[in-house]
């Protein structure tokens, strides 16, 4: 039987891990995320550091606030299923400033749609 509490453990872990990464590749302090998510100073770098887990709701802030996906902030990459075709065209992605990548997410929305309507058909 898996023992639960290591695997909460190692979720905060991972949490903590990719709010930091996210943070630091838009340029943000920790304060200016905590603001922005409106979660109190102790909260948020509990959950930096690992020690701590957000609510649902706070993932949801702060996936915003960063500028990510829920997905993104939740699990580790290895967790993520992608199939290997798709690995280039996915480390260019991640190689655009954040700004652009935020632009470009939405444009790729609308396009998925697009296509998803069409099979409807």
């Amino acid at each position: 039987m898996e023992d639960m509490s290591n695997h909460a453990g190692n979720r905060a872990m991972t949490i903590g891990t990719n709010l930091r990464r996210y943070r630091e590749a838009k340029g943000l302090t920790q304060q200016a995320v905590w603001e922005a998510a409106a979660i109190s100073k102790s909260s948020y770098t509990s959950y930096e550091a690992g020690r701590g887990m957000p609510s649902a709701d706070k993932v949801v802030s702060l996936a915003q606030v960063l500028g990510t996906t829920t997905d993104e902030l939740l699990l580790e990459p290895s967790e993520m299923v992608v199939s290997q075709d798709m690995l280039p065209i996915l480390r260019r992605f991640e190689a655009l400033p954040v700004d652009i990548r935020n632009q470009a997410k939405i444009a790729l929305k609308g396009v998925l749609f697009g296509y998803e309507q069409e099979a409807l058909r």
